[in-house]
């Protein structure tokens, strides 16, 4: 049954079924936000306030309610008669006549009351409503003069299999004259709404509460910067679902992480996205206030975010915010850096590398996204690996060791142009490195890399010195020499590697030391691999293996 409460929720999210100029429910709605928006007329609705009476009503006031017909695309409009079945502190309960005793009772209503006004499934200390008005700000209270809620339940209809949970209407925050201009044009209940389903779905299952919880901030935030940029909002409604005690499912983004953190294409990723980066914002930086500020932070998106935390004394830029989120997305480990680059209210899925190596030398290159991020994966065989990437634009590098066993270590490098990097050792308890690619720059990232083996000669137990590994030509056609020393007689087996770019072994030489101290040793290598087949033109690397250690990794270029 979770299961299917999920897949339901993400279909309200996500449907791609609308006969419509719109390709969702949700870009329907931000359509009608940006409208209502238009149409607002901020003085005239103070006036309608100011001289009407407190709309308060009482158990069993009844009452006519316009609501999306959402059996149809563009939703329709009906009237729907109800009636207060519930009345808090700070909200009502209303039903629709039609669906009490037949899919809703006063027992479904006073359960889903006590999630409204007493606790969450985090705890007991508020209910929902308070919980959103504490963490994002005050509910507005445009047009009806009366503080509380109204929670409408009623058969909301379905349409191409999508079944929706609910939804908040910024028409409810225009008087009906203005709801007449909107395009499309629809109707105003002119007071403070949130719309939940009572059929087919379980109005009393928790993720219905959830949701009403995401609803309530989307009302909340259209009272605090109505024109806020889609990804802050839907993320701050996803921050909402973690309070409660029930966030949406982790699913997609964590398979592809090149998805632009800033950039809303009405996906299930970009609900994921966001709802990682609130979390892992908020619990890094909320100190009581700052969420609630940026809901009502003027400027938009990054700048509003970024507007805030000077506002609240935090001297970290957004953009290494961002680095350290994308580490904390693939470590989520509470021991490094005081908790850094970990998640306390979520547990992760693993996320997937872009790049993936597990024998040397390697190389790669990609682009990354504006505001997303690649991840390099190594499987080291040997301790000691030196990368070289080349970039297009600066990018701070993570480097992370780890284990199965959650003992890791992060590190990071700038890199302006060209890096080439000893990468730290890998000793025997961390047993993979990812190298993390975030690009913070409103550009695409590209890039491309090469990692090599080579073993430090400092460690090296038989004190091999003055290998002086070389080839000559370089670059070659159609042969070359490759030379180097070994001083110490003592070895029981010297190899000489040649492997092409994807790490794979064209050619393997056992070398016979000439046995004269400080004399070089040579092997010709005329291009062919090991069943005497030419091989392309390309990039080629070579290895000198003693006792099946690698000591040196060199390049050369076949140029045909």
């Amino acid at each position: 049954m979770k299961i299917w409460i999920k897949i339901i929720l993400i279909m309200m999210f996500t449907c791609s079924l609308f006969a419509t100029d719109f390709n969702s429910f949700a870009e329907f709605q931000t359509h009608i936000k940006n409208e209502s928006q238009r149409v607002s007329n901020v003085e005239l609705h103070k006036q309608i306030r100011n001289t009407r009476e407190s709309r308060e009503y009482e158990l069993g006031d009844p009452h006519i309610y316009w609501r999306y017909d959402l059996s149809v695309m563009p939703p329709g409009w009906v009237q729907i008669q109800a009636t207060c079945q519930a009345v808090g502190e700070h909200c009502y309960v209303f039903v629709a006549d039609d669906e009490w005793q037949v899919h809703m009772d006063e027992a479904d209503v006073q359960e889903i009351f006590n999630y409204l006004e007493f606790e969450t499934m985090n705890g007991d200390d508020y209910g929902v409503v308070e919980m959103d008005t504490l963490h994002f700000g005050e509910m507005p209270d445009e047009l009806d003069n009366d503080p509380r809620l109204i929670v409408f339940y009623s058969a909301l209809g379905s349409f191409g299999g999508s079944t929706f949970d609910g939804y908040f209407s910024s028409y409810d925050q225009v008087t009906e004259a203005e709801a007449q201009q909107m395009n499309p044009p629809g109707h105003s209940n002119e007071c403070e709404m949130i719309y939940m389903t009572c059929h087919p779905l379980n109005p009393t299952e928790p993720v219905r509460i959830s949701v009403l919880a995401h609803e309530l901030q989307h009302l909340i935030h259209w009272g605090g910067d109505i024109n806020e940029e889609t990804w802050v909002n839907e993320g701050l409604s996803e921050l909402a679902m973690v309070y409660f005690g029930m966030p949406d499912p982790i699913s997609q983004f964590n398979s592809n992480p090149d998805n632009s953190l800033n950039t809303w294409n009405q996906e299930w990723a970009d609900y994921v996205k966001t709802l990682l980066f609130f979390t892992y914002f908020a619990e890094q930086f909320d100190d009581g206030t700052i969420i609630k500020d940026i809901v009502s932070e003027p400027l938009n998106s990054i700048s509003g975010i970024s507007n805030q935390l000077i506002e609240h004394g935090y001297t970290i830029p957004f953009e290494a915010i961002f680095n350290n989120w994308t580490v904390a997305n693939y470590l989520d480990d509470p021991d490094i850096a005081q908790g850094q680059y970990n998640y306390e209210n979520l547990e992760l899925p693993g996320f997937n590398p872009t790049h993936y190596h597990s024998s040397y030398p390697a190389s790669g290159n990609g682009t990354t996204n504006p505001w997303a991020t690649d991840y390099i994966r190594l499987l080291p065989d040997e301790p000691n690996y030196s990368l070289h990437l080349e970039v297009n634009h600066p990018l701070n590098l993570g480097v992370i060791r780890k284990s199965d066993d959650v003992v890791s270590t992060v590190d990071f490098y700038i890199v302006n142009d060209v890096l080439d990097l000893d990468l730290p050792e890998m000793t025997d308890e961390y047993d993979q490195m990812i190298l993390v690619i975030p690009n913070s720059d409103n550009s695409d990232l590209i890039y491309s890399y090469e990692i090599t083996g080579y073993v430090s000669t400092q460690n090296y137990e038989l004190e091999i010195t003055n290998y002086g590994l070389t080839n000559y030509p370089n670059p070659f056609n159609p042969s070359t020499t490759i030379s180097f020393n070994i001083s110490n007689q003592q070895n029981e087996r010297v190899e000489l590697k040649i492997y092409n770019l994807k790490g794979q072994k064209i050619k393997n030489f056992d070398v016979i030391l000439s046995g004269v101290e400080g004399e070089s040793n040579s092997i010709y290598w005329d291009g062919t691999d090991q069943i005497g087949k030419s091989v392309s033109s390309g990039i080629y690397y070579y290895k000198l293996v003693v006792d099946n250690k690698i000591i040196d990794t060199k390049k050369m270029m076949l140029m045909k």
